[in-house]
């Protein structure tokens, strides 16, 4: 098993990073949040990674947060539920914001996932709502405090910039990367700023 990998990153876009590791350049398959990664080219990183083997082909996986990763093996090992629906979680929402989400049985807000609908939602509540505090520990989250209400914020925000005739996709990848601030912000604020990073 390769726990994480460290080299220079050599390109970025939205789903895939090429790192170069001691001169071999190594294709990963990320979380698809546009321009996370775009500022760090040319930059040493590190990324924790899963390796998955199919019959034709081999997949490799990279993440920010050993939670990162945790999460996309907890889904992934649903039976049924896919790399390609973890990345999308991942790609929409940070650990924290996913467990609160699942943890509050906020089924619409888990629809702004790509190819999550309904069903797919709830039975992420179901069988996810007993395993996720193994993954991440509920203590180092505020959860009838900020974390409860930066999901209600985020979810209004989402609606917002969809009425101004952004994809879901595209408001949510968008709202998660300004939520991801340490700062508490404000529903306007978060609006405001989501715009400046879709506008580039």
């Amino acid at each position: 098993m390769i726990e994480y990998l460290r080299g220079k990153l050599v390109e970025a876009v939205p789903g895939k990073v090429i790192l170069e590791v001691g001169g071999v350049g190594l294709q990963i398959e990320t979380p698809a949040a546009p321009g996370e990664m775009g500022p760090l080219i040319g930059r040493e990183i590190s990324l924790y990674t899963r390796l998955v083997l199919k019959e034709d082909e081999a997949c490799l996986y990279g993440f920010r947060s050993v939670e990162e990763r945790n999460l996309f093996n907890l889904v992934t090992n649903l039976s049924g539920f896919g790399p390609r629906l973890a990345l999308g979680l991942l790609g929409v929402f940070s650990a924290p914001q996913f467990y609160v989400a699942v943890l509050e049985e906020n089924i619409p807000l888990l629809c702004q996932a790509p190819g999550v609908g309904r069903k797919v939602a709830q039975r992420l509540v179901l069988e996810l709502k007993e395993k996720l505090p193994r993954v991440i520990e509920p203590a180092t989250l505020s959860l009838d405090g900020a974390a409860g209400g930066a999901v209600s914020s985020r979810g209004e925000v989402i609606e917002a910039l969809c009425a101004l005739g952004y994809s879901r996709a595209e408001a949510a990848a968008a709202v998660n990367r300004v939520t991801g601030q340490p700062d508490a912000l404000t529903k306007e604020e978060i609006l405001t700023l989501a715009l400046k990073s879709m506008a580039g």
